[in-house]
C-alpha cells in the first residue's frame, strides 16, 4: 500500500514530512485571484506556477507557506508535490456562497479534492495517508474521513461525473509517538526554514477574532481580499461581525498567537 503524507505548509506537518517517510509528499495550494496579493518576488512566483502547471497569481494563505514548502523540499532531499483545485474566488462564485461554520466546504474543495484527483489519476487504489495531527490535539484524528466524492470525467453530456471512493486509511504518526506542539516548534526552529507565523488561509473563519485582528496588521492585503470577497458576495465568513468591522477592534496583547485555523472539518493543520 502506497503512503501520502499531506502537507499544509506549517510547521507540524512539516515535522512529520522530515521525520516520518512517506511514498509521496503533496501540499495543496489555495488560490486566489488578486493581483494586489501577488508575491513581489518574480522567483517564488515562477516556482509556484511550475509546481502547479499554470500561471500563479497570489494565495489565501501567508506568501512565507510558499518559500516554507520550497525549502521543506530542500530539506528532505525528496519532491513535494503541488496541487491545486478551483481558486477561492471561483468557488464561492459556483458556490454562490462563503463558507463558513454551517458551509465548511473549503478545505474539502480546494485541499482534499485535488489530492484525491491526484491520486486517482496517479495511484487509483487505497492509500495510506499520514497526517499531522499532534498527541495534544489527538481529537482531531476522530473526525478523519475516508471517503471522498471528486470529478472523474465527463459524461457524454458534457457534464461532469463523480465518483465515490474509499480512497485512504488515516495514519497519524505524531499521536502514536505522542509529540506535542514544544517538540514541533523546537524543530522549526532548528530546521533553517522559516514558517508562516500563523498557518492555513490568513481570513479562515475558524480563527478567533483575536487571530483575525492581528492578521490585519501582518497580512492587511490578503485580508482586504478576504473582506472585498464578503461585500462581493453579500455574505459574511463569521456571523457575529464582517472582517471590516474586524478591523477596528482592540488587539489583546496576552493573546497566544499563531495557533493556526484548528479547522473541525479535520483536515487543515498548522
Amino acid at each position: 500500500m502506497k503512503t501520502i503524507n499531506s502537507l499544509s505548509g506549517g510547521k507540524t506537518s512539516s515535522y512529520m514530512a522530515a521525520n516520518y517517510r512517506a511514498d509521496y509528499n503533496i501540499f495543496a495550494l489555495v488560490r486566489i485571484e488578486a493581483d494586489y496579493c501577488k508575491p513581489k518576488d518574480e522567483s517564488i512566483v515562477k516556482y509556484a506556477s511550475d509546481k502547479i502547471g499554470m500561471d500563479f497569481i497570489a494565495t489565501g494563505e501567508s506568501d512565507t507557506t510558499l518559500y516554507a514548502m520550497r525549502d521543506l523540499e530542500q530539506l528532505i532531499g525528496r519532491e513535494i508535490i503541488w496541487v491545486t483545485g478551483d481558486s477561492f474566488d471561483e468557488l464561492c462564485r459556483k458556490r454562490k456562497a462563503l463558507p463558513n461554520l454551517m458551509q465548511r466546504f473549503c478545505t474539502t474543495e480546494m485541499k482534499m479534492m485535488p489530492i484525491a484527483e491526484w491520486w486517482h489519476k496517479n495511484i487509483g487504489e487505497k492509500i495510506q495517508m499520514q497526517v499531522g495531527f499532534r498527541y495534544d490535539e489527538k481529537e482531531r484524528a476522530d473526525r478523519f474521513r475516508t471517503d471522498i466524492k471528486i470529478k472523474v470525467g465527463k459524461h457524454d453530456n458534457g457534464n461532469n461525473k463523480w465518483q465515490e471512493f474509499d480512497w485512504r486509511i488515516g495514519k497519524f504518526p505524531l499521536i502514536e509517538d505522542k509529540i506535542v506542539h514544544l517538540e514541533v516548534t523546537k524543530w522549526g526552529g532548528q530546521s533553517g526554514i522559516i514558517f508562516p507565523p500563523d498557518s492555513n488561509c490568513v481570513g479562515c473563519f475558524w480563527k478567533p477574532y483575536q487571530q483575525l485582528r492581528k492578521n490585519w496588521d501582518d497580512e492587511p492585503l490578503k485580508m482586504r481580499w478576504f473582506s472585498e470577497l464578503e461585500q462581493k458576495m453579500k455574505r459574511k465568513f463569521k456571523k457575529e461581525m464582517n472582517y471590516d468591522q474586524v478591523k477596528t477592534i482592540g488587539l489583546q496583547q496576552d493573546f497566544y498567537f499563531g495557533t493556526g485555523s484548528g479547522c473541525q472539518a479535520g483536515f487543515c493543520t498548522d
